[in-house]
């Protein structure tokens, strides 16, 4: 069987998916604020850039935009259930960190939150906002980087104590498994 066509644009990017889904951090300690975003990419080593595509209206990319810095959290699947309740409301009426129980200390580089439970976890300092249909990518310089201890093997995660959170599209999530591979070049 070949390719077929996809007719569905409006969904083109579930082709694209499983992707990885960290949560932005935004605001203060005082008014802390966080999403779910799945449309993030590393951008850059030198100098070290993160990026983070978020719709003008969600309350994110105003507090972002006021405090020119975000967080990028990874947490370990068992909060995939968090990962998605706090993608459903708006920090705008709700403190989602009370709501959801999430405990976070405040970055030493940016003053923005970062949570407690995640795996690894970035500071990022605002540089450029980039209009790109009917999103704003927000390109942040990496100034803090954070990761729990004893979860590396070498340089990587040793994926038998880490399972990320994957969004695949519709509202449904997926980890990662414990296989690893090499491919001959």
């Amino acid at each position: 069987m070949g390719l077929v066509r996809f007719k569905n644009l409006t969904k083109y990017h579930y082709l694209t998916y499983p992707r990885i889904t960290p949560v932005i951090t935004s605001g203060t300690a005082e008014k802390p604020n966080i999403m779910a975003a799945s449309w993030t990419t590393p951008l850059s080593v030198r100098p070290p850039l993160f990026g983070v595509s978020v719709a003008p209206r969600r309350y994110s990319c105003e507090l972002i935009r006021k405090y020119k810095a975000f967080g990028v959290c990874f947490l370990p699947f068992k909060y995939v259930d968090i990962v998605l309740g706090v993608g459903s409301v708006s920090g705008r009426e709700v403190d989602k960190f009370k709501h959801f129980g999430l405990r976070f200390f405040v970055g030493d580089s940016t003053g923005v939150p970062i949570l407690e439970d995640s795996v690894s976890a970035l500071e990022c300092r605002l540089v450029k906002e980039v209009e790109v249909g009917d999103h704003i990518f927000f390109v942040g310089e990496v100034v803090a980087a954070w990761l729990r201890e004893g979860i590396l093997r070498g340089s990587i995660f040793d994926v038998s104590k880490v399972r990320h959170v994957y969004y695949i599209g519709d509202g449904f999530f997926t980890t990662n498994s414990s296989e690893v591979v090499k491919p001959q070049a």
